[in-house]
């Protein structure tokens, strides 16, 4: 899936939508788990009160657009599997909790299969 595909569909959630996320005060883990890993990629510190911040961030969809794959060294890969290859990290998981969520998911996910295939020789 591309990543402005991802992007434009998170584009057109509802505002309140993400609103609600942000809002919650003890999300479930699979949200956290998903939340976490957009701030692994992003070099941020995984926490909930960074990932309420990026949230509320009014050019987060231009940060992940403009988002580096090269940037993701094999250290930050090893962090980020941790949590891709939870059992739970399906979008289908994640859909029927929270629609931002479950797009950032497909972001992540993309953004891994890439940076592997740059770490491969697949990809420059």
């Amino acid at each position: 899936m591309k990543i402005n595909t991802i992007l434009d569909e998170f584009k057109s959630i509802d505002k309140l939508k993400i609103t609600e996320t942000k809002a919650l005060a003890n999300p479930p883990m699979i949200i956290a788990y998903v939340l976490e890993s957009v701030l692994i990629l992003l070099r941020k510190e995984p926490s909930f009160s960074q990932a309420r911040r990026l949230l509320a961030d009014p050019n987060l969809i231009e940060t992940l657009q403009n988002f580096d794959v090269q940037s993701v060294d094999k250290l930050t890969l090893k962090k980020l599997k941790i949590y891709t290859t939870m059992e739970s990290y399906k979008y289908e998981s994640v859909v029927e909790l929270s629609q931002p969520i479950a797009c950032l998911l497909k972001w992540v996910k993309e953004i891994e299969k890439m940076a592997e295939l740059v770490h491969n020789g697949q990809l420059k």
